[in-house]
């Protein structure tokens, strides 16, 4: 995992368009100085180089620090938000994921 680099980080006024755009959508919120949600945004990283088709995006929580704390209410980092394609949050996790694990919840809510 350590020759991976993270996921490139958007801001969310640039990708908020793409839940509920029929596809299933994940949001990855974490902070750059957080072990934690660079091991995560690592393995999103592989996610989508794998499967360029989803729509997995990686948020700073401190640069989009009032988007996480008041319209997703975020109190721990990182966090990954599920939508469903009509952009129904449908899954919330704090906390990193290792990749066979995330596989599993990828195929469950039909990222997969």
């Amino acid at each position: 995992m350590s020759d991976i680099n993270p996921l490139e980080v958007s801001e969310y006024k640039n990708i908020k368009h793409n839940i509920g755009n029929g596809r299933p959508t994940l949001l990855a919120f974490g902070m750059s100085h957080c072990y934690s949600c660079l091991a995560m945004s690592k393995v999103l990283l592989e996610v989508v180089t794998e499967h360029p088709q989803l729509q997995i995006f990686s948020i700073d929580s401190q640069r989009d620090r009032i988007i996480s704390r008041d319209l997703y209410k975020l109190r721990e980092m990182p966090t990954q938000i599920f939508f469903d394609p009509q952009g129904n949050e449908v899954f919330r996790h704090s906390g990193a994921y290792k990749r066979v694990v995330f596989d599993i919840i990828l195929k469950k809510y039909g990222f997969l």
